[in-house]
């Protein structure tokens, strides 16, 4: 049985180490999304309060006054902003996947939130695999596996950043049969090494390895990014969202670099078997002109569930899971 869902990868600015005003344009983008027909919104890394793009650059003012910000203005995960985002989620009955910085005592974790429809929280998994820029301001999440969640609208999954090319972790999405996935990507000018196309590349060859619909949101980083303070000489180009179908093809026109929006494709999803691929190449709908409001200044993962911090995240090992398939 095959089913049409729309699908929306946000591409737009953050509100840079500004809490309360992030929740309200998260929820504002969820909003809009939905009011487009989207089943699942898509977020990029730390989109709340901002990926910390300033660690690349060589100036210790901005680098003590902006990492005590972004602790200040990170959330929890079981706090008021959290509820309002849920919240947000069950008004409008949306799925959502939303990486934020998560504070707990005085450590920040990159963390990804899966949200269902009804305003459940799905997962919250804390990224491990940090680059060495990273480790300076966030603490390592445990190292589990990926969960895949099984909801009315398919198989989907998430991962961060480097995650989405690390083969531990995507074989686990692949053996449990994920349709669509989300790979998550920062705003940074800067510290994108590989070079500026390496998050299209990853999100590509994933799509093809895995055999799945790829969502790749991009944040943008914008004037309002800079604080006053002055320019780097070289700025790298923001803004790179994208959606792929399971044989490596963009299957809806990316906007515009820089350019804030929702870029939205709906995707044929079928049942998978052994025998043929678990997604079929969409017949993508064009939908991506109407721009956003941009701001001012048995649908539980897989039988892994455990308790502790990171008790949505099935347990690093080897071997199968409960059910018989291969972990990897």
């Amino acid at each position: 049985m095959r089913i049409t869902v729309r699908v929306a990868a946000v591409q737009a600015e953050p509100s840079w180490l500004r809490l309360s005003d992030g929740v309200e344009q998260v929820v504002e983008l969820i909003e809009a999304a939905a009011t487009r027909g989207a089943r699942l919104v898509a977020f990029p890394e730390a989109f709340l309060p901002g990926y910390p793009w300033w660690r690349w650059i060589d100036t210790n003012q901005w680098n003590v006054e902006y990492s005590t910000r972004c602790r200040e203005n990170s959330m929890t995960r079981d706090g008021a902003e959290m509820r309002a985002i849920t919240d947000a989620a069950a008004a409008n009955g949306i799925h959502v996947v939303l990486g934020f910085g998560e504070r707990q005592d005085r450590r920040i974790y990159l963390s990804q939130a899966v949200i269902d429809d009804s305003g459940e929280l799905l997962s919250v998994r804390r990224k491990a695999g940090l680059n060495s820029v990273e480790r300076k301001i966030f603490a390592s999440g445990t190292p589990n596996l990926p969960a895949v969640h099984h909801t009315p609208i398919g198989k989907y999954g998430a991962l961060s950043g480097q995650e989405n090319q690390r083969p531990l972790l995507t074989r686990a999405l692949r053996a449990d049969e994920e349709q669509i996935h989300v790979a998550a990507w920062p705003a940074n000018p800067n510290g994108d090494a590989p070079g500026p196309d390496s998050s299209t590349t990853v999100s590509r060859m994933y799509a093809l390895e895995v055999g799945a619909f790829v969502l790749a949101p991009t944040a943008v980083v914008g004037e309002a990014a800079w604080g006053g303070m002055p320019r780097p000489r070289t700025v790298g180009r923001t803004g790179r969202t994208r959606i792929y179908g399971a044989d490596g093809t963009e299957v809806v026109t990316a906007l515009a670099e820089g350019e804030d929006g929702i870029l939205c494709a709906d995707l044929e999803i079928g049942a998978s078997t052994a025998e043929t691929p678990q997604c079929e190449s969409p017949r993508a709908t064009r939908d991506r002109k109407d721009r956003v409001p941009t701001r001012r200044g048995s649908r539980r993962a897989v039988s892994g569930w455990q308790a502790g911090p990171d008790r949505w995240a099935l347990p690093m090992t080897l071997g199968a899971y409960p059910d018989g398939t291969a972990a990897c």
